[in-house]
């Protein structure tokens, strides 16, 4: 049978050999954790939260984020631009259609005035 130990029984186990250890490893292990722990550095994952979410803060100086916010605003209105001028396009095809499927004769469409 197999034994399988959790996480509360490695750490017991690693307590109790380490309560074993001489005075002088056991300093000696210490100061190498605490410098350890100096060097590193704190680990907090910035771009998500506990739940995974991405989030973040983002710091600009004010005149940054003015350029910041004018470029999407100008991103945004060439977006709409691109789309209303698509837009007309379709509207034009439609009047056409119009045109062509109604029962007036040609010659009332046509510009019949002279412009001498």
């Amino acid at each position: 049978m197999k034994n399988r130990l959790t996480n509360k029984d490695i750490g017991h186990l690693l307590n109790l050999s380490a309560n074993q250890l001489d005075r002088d490893i056991a300093n000696s292990l210490y100061a190498a954790r605490q410098q350890a722990l100096q060097r590193q550095r704190a680990s907090t994952p910035i771009w998500t939260n506990q739940n995974g979410l991405l989030h973040g803060h983002l710091r600009l100086s004010p005149r940054a984020l003015n350029w910041v916010i004018a470029a999407v605003v100008v991103s945004l209105l060439a977006i709409n631009l691109s789309y209303w001028n698509r837009m007309v396009e379709r509207d034009h095809s439609d009047i056409d259609i119009a045109i062509l499927t109604d029962d007036l004769p040609v010659d009332m469409y046509v510009d019949t005035t002279n412009t001498d």
